[in-house]
């Protein structure tokens, strides 16, 4: 039973650094609605990504070991008993080992640590600004498809000179369940640009947050049909809209040329989702 539960917590460390790696990698503005709530479920991936982490350090190490920078007496064998739990009668002699040479194991697994962070964090910045996501779907598309829907990474850009360093905007028409202050029925009705959003822990979304945000109003005038008009929201930078609080949302994809100011935006390859 001891060796069981030694070798469990081994296998435990062992595949820590490649949830760091995965946390890294979803750190930030990525969505973490494909990390597990409970880390440990995720043991078997948690091993794949930690493999490769495990074996550049490890040859590091061997390398510094061959032009003499580290003395360790660790050994193969030493190694193999630890992981698959067969200790035979050397149980004592192989924890013995692993404490004599307790300082290099540490700088090792920090090292792998080091490496895991720096690894998640290279490969969201490349997949991110390269839009690896959008060209490999079959490898780095991301789950929950609201990052697609409010972020438009998805939305082609026309190809030619004149586009080169085009970005995509995203604005969003948001009926809410608010009533108006009149008393009529009428609900609030709110636009803006999407600079981001939150999601609950099953992936769902939660929170909208809008800037640039104006609020649709009737203009009131005797004898005449109420005019309808849109009125930027002051003051304030950023509105959060509860997703939860909304009847429909409307969705509009705006791009802006290099030479264009973000508030001027073309409507050249609009489209629109509704929701």
């Amino acid at each position: 039973m001891t060796n069981i539960a030694f070798t469990t917590l081994v296998i435990l460390v062992f595949s820590f650094p490649g949830y760091v790696l995965r946390a890294s990698y979803y750190a930030g503005k990525f969505t973490r609605q494909a990390l597990s709530l409970n880390w440990m479920d995720d043991i078997p991936a948690a091993i794949l990504f930690s493999l490769p982490l495990h074996l550049v350090v490890l040859s590091l190490f061997e390398g510094l070991q061959h032009v003499g920078l580290v003395q360790s007496t660790l050994s193969f064998e030493v190694i193999f008993r630890v992981m698959s739990g067969e200790y035979g009668d050397k149980f004592s002699s192989t924890i013995e080992n692993i404490y004599a040479n307790a300082r290099y194991l540490m700088v090792y697994y920090i090292a792998v640590l080091t490496l895991a962070t720096a690894t998640g964090y290279v490969f969201r910045k490349i997949v991110w600004n390269w839009k690896w996501d959008v060209r490999y779907p079959w490898l780095f598309r991301y789950k929950n498809e609201w990052l697609y829907t409010l972020f438009g990474r998805d939305v082609p850009i026309p190809e030619g000179p004149e586009y080169d360093g085009s970005k995509v905007y995203v604005r969003l028409e948001a009926l809410t369940k608010i009533p108006l202050e009149d008393g009529d029925g009428r609900a609030r009705l709110y636009r803006g640009i999407v600079e981001a959003f939150t999601t609950e822990e099953d992936g769902a979304l939660r929170d909208i947050l809008l800037t640039e945000v104006e609020r649709g109003k009737f203009r009131k005038e005797p004898a005449r049909d109420r005019e309808f008009y849109w009125k930027a929201v002051t003051p304030g930078d950023l509105m959060v809209l509860k997703y939860s609080e909304l009847q429909n949302i409307n969705i509009t994809y705006l791009l802006e040329l290099p030479q264009s100011s973000p508030l001027e935006k073309t409507a050249e390859t609009q489209s629109s989702r509704s929701a």
